[in-house]
């Protein structure tokens, strides 16, 4: 199955590819790489982070997410948007409090 350019992404076609197959080869990435997914599910995702994380690195269904994770498929396409549109972001909002020094807990 090949990438279909996402219609309402505001970034090239070549670009979401990128992210997109960069998510699903998500266990093979290096350290940074696996951290900033984790980030931006965490950040974009809030409390959905888990089903935002399974729409990015895995071939499932947004459908099927959705009714496991009992959220609507407008709220992850409305997530998914979000991950991509922030992927080349500089700085991500923080999720932890100044005094912790790891980000990713």
């Amino acid at each position: 199955m090949g990438f279909k350019k996402l219609r309402g992404v505001k970034i090239p076609e070549e670009q979401q590819g990128l992210i997109r197959y960069t998510c699903l080869t998500y266990y093979s990435q290096p350290n940074w790489i696996r951290e900033k997914i984790d980030r931006l599910c965490k950040v974009y995702g809030g409390e959905y982070s888990d089903a935002l994380f399974e729409t990015m690195c895995s071939r499932e269904s947004v459908r099927k997410i959705s009714m496991k994770h009992s959220v609507s498929e407008e709220q992850i396409y409305k997530k998914r948007k979000l991950f991509y549109e922030n992927w080349y972001k500089r700085k991500l909002p923080s999720t932890t409090d100044k005094n912790s020094r790891n980000p990713y807990k």
